[in-house]
Formats: C-alpha cells, sequence, structure tokens
C-alpha cells in the first residue's frame, strides 16, 4: 500500500487527549514596500522572491529539509492539502496575487507570504507543547529579521495589516479535542468565560467555520501592550482549565452513559470499517467518536487516539485526492474513496481479553 511521507501530526509521542497541537503565528511586514493591501503586482512577487530566496541558508540553519513554491500557482486540491494539516490558511488560498510559502519536510514549520501580511511565520507541533513552538518561530524570525528590514516602531511594536495584531504580532493556538463539553452543549457557555481572558474559541480552520469533529482552535486576541511570556502563559493557564473542565465531563459521560457511549463508539468502529460510502461530516462525526471511546478506555485500537487524529486529517478532499493521484474527483467518488481510505487504515481492534475461567 502506498505510503504517505511523516507529518507533524505523526508524532504519536506527542498525543494528547485533549490538546492535539500548539501552534505559534508571527505577523511580518518589511518595511521597504507598501502592506499587502496595497502592494502592486510587481512588488508582491519582488517580496515572494526575497522571502524564498532564503530558503537553502534556513535549511542549513535548522538542519532540516525545505522547499519553497509560489502559492498561486499551485491546485486548488494541493492547495487544499496543506489547509487540511493547518500548514497554510484560507486566506492565502484566496489571494490572486503573488503568493509564497516556506515549508519543511514534515510541515511543522511554514512561513507564508503575501498572506494578510508580507510574512507569516508558523510552527506547529503534535500534542500539549506551544513553548517548543514559540521556540522555533522565534529562531526563524530572528534569521529573517537578519536578513530582511521588518516594519517596526519603538512605540507599537511590530506594524501589522491587521490592528489587533500590532506589537508583539504574535497568535498562540491549541487545537483542542472537546467532545464532552460540545456533547454537554457547553461550547457557548465556555467561549463566554473564556473571553475575560482576551482568547477565543473557534471552528478548526479559522474564525467563522464551524466545529468538525468536536475540534476547535483556542486563539488569543491581544497582541498589542503584552509581552510574549504574558501572551504564552496566558493561553497556558486558559487551556489547563479547560483540559481539566472537559476531563471531568468525560469522567461524567463514562459514569452516566458508559454503555450507552460504548455501544455508540463500536458501532462508529464497525460503519468505518465496512462503509462503501462516507460524507466528509458523517466520517468526522464517526472518528470523533472512537477518538472519545479510545480516549476514555471504552474501545482499544493500535495506535491509539493518535492513529485517528491522523485519519481525521488524512481523509479530507485535497488530502485523499492527492493520495489516490486523482485530482479530478466529484463529491459522489470522494466519498466512495473516503470511505476505502478508512477501510484500509483504520487502526486494528484491540480484543480484550477473556478472564479464564476454571474447568
Amino acid at each position: 500500500m502506498k505510503k504517505r511521507k511523516s507529518k507533524w501530526y505523526y508524532d504519536a509521542k506527542a498525543y494528547h487527549e485533549v490538546v492535539l497541537s500548539g501552534s505559534i503565528t508571527l505577523a511580518r511586514n518589511l518595511a521597504d514596500y507598501n502592506f499587502p493591501a496595497r502592494l502592486s503586482e510587481e512588488d508582491a512577487l519582488k517580496v515572494v522572491e526575497a522571502v524564498r530566496s532564503l530558503t537553502p541558508d534556513l535549511g542549513a540553519r535548522e538542519g532540516k529539509e525545505y522547499y519553497s513554491c509560489r502559492v498561486d500557482r499551485l491546485s486548488n486540491t494541493d492547495k487544499d492539502c496543506l489547509i487540511e494539516s493547518h500548514t497554510i490558511t484560507p486566506s492565502l488560498k484566496r489571494r490572486k496575487d503573488p503568493t509564497g510559502l516556506i515549508i519543511s519536510d514534515d510541515e511543522s514549520v511554514s512561513i507564508m507570504v503575501n498572506e494578510d501580511d508580507h510574512i507569516h511565520i508558523q510552527a506547529i507541533n503534535a500534542g500539549y507543547n506551544l513553548r517548543e513552538a514559540f521556540k522555533t518561530a522565534n529562531r526563524i524570525d530572528d534569521y529573517i529579521d537578519s536578513e530582511l528590514h521588518y516594519c517596526f516602531s519603538e512605540k507599537y511594536g511590530y506594524l501589522t495589516s491587521k490592528l489587533q495584531d500590532t506589537g508583539t504580532g504574535l497568535h498562540a493556538s491549541y487545537m483542542l479535542s472537546l467532545p464532552a463539553i460540545t456533547m454537554g452543549g457547553k461550547v457557548d457557555a465556555l467561549q463566554e468565560e473564556i473571553s475575560r481572558f482576551d482568547v477565543t474559541l473557534k471552528g478548526i480552520y479559522g474564525e467563522g467555520s464551524k466545529s468538525a469533529g468536536f475540534i476547535f482552535q483556542l486563539m488569543n486576541r491581544k497582541t498589542l501592550g503584552v509581552s510574549e511570556n504574558e501572551i504564552l502563559e496566558n493561553m497556558e493557564q486558559v487551556t489547563a482549565q479547560i483540559v481539566n473542565i472537559e476531563k471531568r465531563l468525560r469522567n461524567e459521560l463514562v459514569k452516566n452513559i458508559g454503555p450507552d457511549l460504548k455501544d455508540r463508539v463500536y458501532r462508529s468502529y464497525g460503519v468505518l470499517k465496512y462503509a462503501k460510502n462516507l460524507q466528509q461530516k458523517d466520517a468526522m462525526v464517526l472518528l470523533a467518536q472512537l477518538k472519545l471511546g479510545s480516549d476514555c478506555g471504552l474501545i482499544k485500537v493500535k495506535g491509539g487516539g493518535s492513529e485517528i487524529h491522523k485519519l481525521m486529517i488524512e481523509m479530507q478532499p485535497g488530502n485523499l485526492q492527492t493520495f489516490y493521484n486523482k485530482k479530478s474527483m466529484g463529491s459522489v467518488q470522494r466519498d466512495e474513496y473516503r470511505a476505502k481510505y478508512l477501510n484500509d487504515n483504520l487502526p486494528e481492534l484491540i480484543e480484550e481479553k477473556k478472564e479464564e475461567t476454571e474447568a
């Protein structure tokens, strides 16, 4: 069977049942050019080429393979693949002017060029590891700053296209799996509570998108007037509270409806294993229920929740079409291939050992 290249979300050792990933994004603009909204096509291309020229040296400094490309020249399927693994934003896909990307081999680092700002440096790690992502992004930021002159104010900090990003230009984000909070109807109450701490919950593909598979993105809102460390500490404290709430509610679910929940989880496994046609939304719900069952110990699958999270990303349209090298699939054909992919790649069920009875 065809094998996929290892990506950041393959790190099973870093897997956390609630915190799926931590990412840092730094927004930067170059001093010698207009901001992207007023950038001419000629200058947009110059910015892309200036940033892309740093790729070889960046790879040598970081000790890993880095590649670069013109995003505006990629196919929609290739762009969708990058969005689905959280490597680029939907906003970058929509840009018509010259846009670029520098990306590490495992897609844990991506440098987007000419999105809302000239440069968005993103570092993402699996699990509860925001500080390590920040170290990576900060190191790369220092290197780019040494080569290209940033637009910076001693009074206001880094100047950005969006006023709310001015200052540190830092967005810290955790991707969270919150099935118990969602099933309990407590998402809105949680959102209201955490808003006091200048953070917000969004769908997994950003503002305006809906949650899929009980997965949410937690992100800071304030960047001006606070330090980078204050942003990170605030995110860590809020996330720890959410993790505690989610775990408590999961325990209550198992205690109150354990047998029914277990039955639902096993039914989800059966459908994923044998269905011949699966829409994306249905597959996400089934995988989320299976992940919840695995995390709560109601079902045992080889590789546990980490393998299930991988499938949530890899069964999405762009990744699916790229894997099967069929980039012109219609929705009906995608549903068929999605079912096939999940049939073939669903982790093996680990049967419970039956107690031996005395003769």
